[in-house]
């Protein structure tokens, strides 16, 4: 299967942001394109995200590689699965915490529901650097 556009949900966390490395590597090696998108959940009150976002992928992203940005408010399983569907993307690359058991259950997992409902292929991935250092 060719991949020709990716949808990465960054919430600036390690896993997100590690998610995004990986999709730049798929794109460069495929020729794919990136959309990067946020969600706001309104858990928390925050600053505007857009001028993080755009330092984050100036950091991160070839200049080479064609990213689009999107900024979406709601759950961000469902904006998420909307952004796949509606994007005509054919791959969702994203970041999980891994959290396990009962952290998991009340907490809820993004990576768990988008996997289960995405109406595309989904990759998830987390920090390398925390699971290396975990027993």
């Amino acid at each position: 299967m060719l991949f020709t556009r990716l949808l990465v949900p960054i919430d600036f966390s390690e896993p997100s942001i590690e998610a995004l490395r990986l999709a730049v590597t798929i794109a460069m090696r495929v020729g794919a394109r990136i959309t990067a998108l946020y969600v706001d959940t309104g858990a928390l009150p925050s600053p505007s995200p857009q001028p993080a976002m755009h330092r984050l992928l100036a950091t991160e992203v070839p200049s080479s590689l064609v990213v689009d940005v999107e900024f979406d408010k709601g759950s961000a399983a469902d904006r998420i699965n909307h952004h796949a569907k509606t994007g005509q993307h054919d791959l969702v690359v994203m970041g999980t915490n891994g959290k396990t058991g009962l952290e998991r259950v009340v907490l809820g997992s993004v990576a768990e529901t988008v996997v289960r409902t995405c109406s595309v292929p989904v990759l998830v991935t987390h920090n390398r650097d925390q699971s290396e250092t975990s027993p």
